[in-house]
C-alpha cells in the first residue's frame, strides 16, 4: 500500500530532485500545485510550489540469485505523466476582496515553466545517470580502426535549425549538444541584486514599464514601499499622481548626488525607478542620470516585441548595464533574439530567468516539437 506525502518548497528543481534521490524511483508525483499567498489586489503576491508525491511500501526483501552485473539504468522521470495530466487541470476561482487567500495554478499558461522544469530535469537526470557499455578490446595483433567523427543525431540538427529561427543566437546554439534542457542550462545568468544597506539597484526604461518592475523587485528583496524612489529628466513621465515612491523624485545630476550621499546611510538597499524617454535627447538625460546615481547594479527594462537592433541601440545610448529584465518574452516567436544584446537576463515577464523559464518559453515557440530528447 503507498504513503501519500505533501512535499513544499520554493524552488520546483529541488523538489523534484528531493522526490527522486530520497524516495525512490518508484515514487510518483500525483499533483503539483504553485501556491500564491498575500499581496494586496492580485499583486506582489508571495508563491510557493507543493507537490503530492505516493510513495509505494518497500517489497519483502529476497536473496538475490547470481547473475552476471548490468549496468545501471537511467532512474524513471519523477511520475512525469502523472503531473502532466494535473497540469491540465482547471485553475480555481479565487475569491473577491481576499488578498491572503492562496491562489493556485494547476493548469493553463502560468504553468508551463512548471511543466518545462520536470520535462528538463527528467532529461537531465536520464542522461547523467546512464552508463554506457563498454567497449569491446582488440587483439594486439588487430588491423588499426579507423574512427570515423561522431555524426550528429537528425533530431540534434531540427532542433538547432528550430531554435536558430526563435532568435538563437550560433554562439549559444554551438555549445548545446541536441536538447533544449542542455541549452537553457548553458545560458548566462545575472548576478543576484545587491541587498546591503546603502546599496542601490537602477532600474532604467520607460515611464510605467520600469515603476511596476522596480516595485516588484523591492518587494521580491523584501525592502520597505519607501525604498523604491522614481527618477527621470523633466518630460520623461506624463503628468499625474505618482505611485509607490513618489515623495523622491531625483530629476537632474545635482539633486541625485544630493540624494546619494544621503541613502548611504539607509539600513536598507534602494531600487531606482529611472524613467527614460524616447529622443536622443532624452535618452542622452537619462544616461547622464544613470551615472549620477553611481548604482551598485543597474538593470534595463526592454520589451523583446521590440527589433533587436532597436533595443541595442537603446542600450547603447542609456547604457551600460549589467542586467535585463525583459517584457514580452512569452509573446514574441523570437524568444532567443534578446540573448544577443550581450547583458545578461535577469528577468522575463516579471518571474527570474531560471533555466526552466528559458524552457517555458522556447518550448512555448516551438509549439510542441519534440525537443526535450537529449
Amino acid at each position: 500500500m503507498a504513503r501519500r506525502l505533501l512535499l513544499e518548497g520554493h524552488d520546483l528543481a529541488s523538489l523534484l530532485v528531493q522526490v527522486a534521490d530520497e524516495l525512490g524511483p518508484g515514487a510518483k508525483v500525483i499533483r503539483a500545485e504553485r501556491v500564491r499567498t498575500g499581496g494586496f489586489a492580485g499583486f506582489f503576491q508571495r508563491e510557493h510550489f507543493e507537490l503530492t508525491v505516493d510513495v509505494p511500501d518497500a517489497p519483502p526483501a529476497r536473496r538475490p540469485a547470481r547473475s552476471v552485473p548490468q549496468p545501471r539504468s537511467a532512474p524513471a522521470p519523477v511520475g512525469l505523466d502523472a503531473l502532466l495530466e494535473a497540469a491540465d487541470a482547471a485553475d480555481g476561482p479565487a475569491t473577491p476582496g481576499q488578498g491572503a487567500a492562496p491562489v493556485v495554478s494547476t493548469g493553463g499558461e502560468a504553468f508551463a515553466d512548471v511543466l518545462a522544469q520536470v520535462r528538463a530535469l527528467a532529461a537531465e537526470r536520464a542522461s547523467a545517470t546512464s552508463v554506457p557499455s563498454p567497449a569491446p578490446t582488440a587483439p594486439a595483433d588487430a588491423m588499426p580502426t579507423v574512427v570515423l567523427p561522431p555524426q550528429p543525431a537528425p533530431l540534434a540538427d531540427a532542433l538547432t535549425q528550430r531554435l536558430g529561427a526563435l532568435g538563437v543566437p550560433d554562439a549559444l546554439l554551438a555549445r548545446a549538444p541536441g536538447s533544449l534542457a542542455a541549452l537553457v542550462a548553458e545560458l548566462p545568468t545575472a548576478q543576484q541584486p545587491p541587498r546591503e544597506p546603502g546599496s542601490v539597484v537602477v532600474v532604467a526604461g520607460a515611464a510605467g514599464a520600469v515603476d511596476t518592475t522596480a516595485a516588484l523587485l523591492a518587494d521580491r528583496l523584501g525592502l520597505p514601499t519607501d525604498a523604491v524612489v522614481t527618477a527621470g529628466a523633466p518630460g520623461s513621465r506624463p503628468p499625474g499622481p505618482r505611485g509607490r515612491g513618489s515623495r523622491q523624485q531625483p530629476s537632474d545630476v545635482t539633486a541625485v548626488h544630493a540624494w546619494r550621499a544621503a541613502s548611504r546611510k539607509a539600513p536598507h538597499a534602494w531600487v531606482v525607478a529611472l524613467a527614460v524617454g524616447e529622443g536622443a535627447d532624452e535618452r542622452a538625460a537619462g544616461s547622464e542620470l544613470r551615472h549620477a546615481f553611481a548604482a551598485d547594479q543597474t538593470w534595463a527594462v526592454v520589451d523583446a516585441r521590440t527589433r533587436t537592433s532597436d533595443i541595442a541601440a537603446w542600450l547603447a545610448s542609456v547604457g551600460p548595464f549589467d542586467a535585463l529584465a525583459v517584457r514580452g518574452l512569452f509573446d514574441t516567436a523570437e524568444p532567443g533574439a534578446v540573448l544577443g544584446l550581450g547583458v545578461p537576463v535577469a528577468w522575463c515577464d516579471g518571474i527570474p530567468a531560471t533555466p526552466a523559464a528559458w524552457a517555458a518559453a522556447f518550448d512555448r515557440a516551438l509549439d510542441g516539437a519534440p525537443a526535450w530528447v537529449g
